[in-house]
């Protein structure tokens, strides 16, 4: 059985465009405890044009919080996230 890859959904505005494969989606702050790089992304049908908000599939793969930041250092293109803090079931 192959191991499945993990996949974020995430929310950017139109203007912001398609999120580059091999980017690296971390948190700011010192209590960041994963990074994650892009693999493959798809846009989803969530899209809503009117409010200017974009939802793409990324599959990704997760690293370190350390590993993640020597790759920002030695000028790996990243984008910082936010993580919707509202308390949402698990399925």
């Amino acid at each position: 059985m192959r191991p499945r890859i993990p996949t974020i959904r995430y929310r950017v505005p139109l203007v912001d465009g398609h999120p580059p494969i091999g980017t690296i989606l971390m948190g700011s702050g010192p209590r960041v405890r994963r990074a994650y790089r892009i693999l493959t992304a798809t846009k989803t049908k969530t899209t809503l044009p009117g409010l200017g908000i974009c939802t793409w599939k990324l599959q990704v793969e997760p690293m370190s919080a350390a590993s993640g930041r020597l790759e920002i250092e030695a000028g790996a293109p990243f984008w910082e996230i936010c993580w919707d803090k509202r308390d949402r079931k698990r399925s």
